[in-house]
């Protein structure tokens, strides 16, 4: 179907018959960005009547977070034609939360027609059941986990001391010292990962003050510049003005924000794009927080993974320990928020931290 500049395909037609059948929401904008088509899925999910909102300003229409939800620029969208946004819509005193996409509508001799949008309801409820799954899963491995580390790290100790003792006795230069060298580092290598399992099942105290999550995301990105330039990967910070302060621990925050940062560098061996944004946003049963999403242009997550990557022990690195995103998301449960990951269509994958911003005094 060929949708041009303004023009409303009727309901009648079987194209719009096509398109009002389907379970996702349309939007067709013109080269101005004004809204030509919304299908009923669209009107459904946003609550609205099309007729009200045919010829206006998408912008004037849909106040969002992200200004740039509806654009198929590359630049917006990390270099692809078309990439999946999350987007915080303010309509009528409303706010809806949508995961959309957009491509460019183009004719003959690639002349512009317009914007064709598809987007899917991205409610509360969905984003809790998927971070609900991933704390179950971790809820009967906390008490076990503990036990374990302390049994293994006792016998350790011991072990550690006995051959660092043998070792002092060899002369220089036998071959045997650098062997028991070898084996210290992967004494010292399974020391790090009892402290990682302790941190997972008995995570430390939160020591919680008011932040601008901003500073945070700033530092962890600043931390991981080298990295960065190494490695060619061009980092795009959309972070929101003046975003509301939230109770957090910063130095737990930053941890967290540096272990979903390493996986997206890993994820890009030969560079990439790498976009860090956080907005604000109410949902529809009035509670208000403050989002965190890190999205990059990597090899993505499989499938088959994707439930499995925060579980303990769970790596694709072989250097890894499989515990920084378990870790993770303890810290993240822990604040009260919630931590989810999703491929993005065009390549690559995004991870999303939410946080509650704190209600005013007296519930106001």
């Amino acid at each position: 179907m060929t949708v041009r500049a303004g023009t409303l395909p009727q309901r009648a037609s079987i194209p719009a018959l096509v398109l009002d059948s389907m379970e996702v929401g349309i939007l067709v904008l013109d080269p101005r960005g004004r809204i030509g088509y919304l299908n009923r899925k669209a009107e459904e999910i946003l609550e609205v009547a099309s007729a009200e909102f045919i010829g206006r300003d998408v912008d004037e229409a849909f106040v969002s977070n992200d200004d740039r939800w509806h654009s198929s620029d590359p630049i917006d969208t990390l270099g692809a034609r078309a990439t999946q946004r999350e987007a915080s819509l303010k309509i009528g005193g409303r706010e809806v939360t949508i995961e959309a996409t957009a491509a460019a509508l183009r004719g003959g001799e690639e002349e512009l027609l317009g914007t064709l949008v598809t987007f899917t309801d991205y409610s509360e409820g969905e984003a809790d059941e998927e971070f609900q799954r991933n704390v179950q899963r971790l809820a009967s491995l906390g008490e076990l986990s503990a036990v374990v580390a302390h049994e293994i790290r006792n016998p350790l100790t011991g072990i550690r001391t006995t051959v660092q003792y043998v070792g002092s006795k060899l002369a220089e230069g036998d071959p045997k010292k650098e062997d028991l060298q070898d084996v210290i580092k992967e004494i010292d290598r399974i020391e790090q990962i009892i402290t990682e399992l302790l941190l997972f099942a008995r995570p430390q105290a939160a020591k919680t003050e008011l932040v601008n999550i901003n500073e945070v995301v700033e530092k962890s990105l600043d931390n991981l510049e080298l990295q960065f330039e190494e490695l060619k990967i061009a980092v795009k910070r959309d972070l929101a003005e003046g975003p509301p302060l939230i109770a957090v621990d910063p130095d737990q925050m930053l941890q967290v924000f540096l272990n979903l940062l390493i996986n997206s560098v890993d994820a890009m061996p030969e560079g990439g794009s790498l976009r860090a944004a956080t907005s604000t946003r109410r949902y529809r049963s009035g509670r208000r927080v403050v989002e965190v999403a890190f999205s990059d242009t990597g090899v993505g997550i499989p499938q088959d993974n994707l439930d499995k990557i925060f579980d303990p022990f769970f790596t694709t690195r072989p250097s890894g320990t499989g515990l920084g995103l378990t870790i993770s998301l303890q810290i993240v449960r822990e604040h009260g928020g919630r931590i989810t990951v999703r491929n993005r269509s065009q390549g690559g994958a995004t991870f999303r931290i939410t946080l509650p911003v704190p209600e005013p005094e007296g519930g106001d």
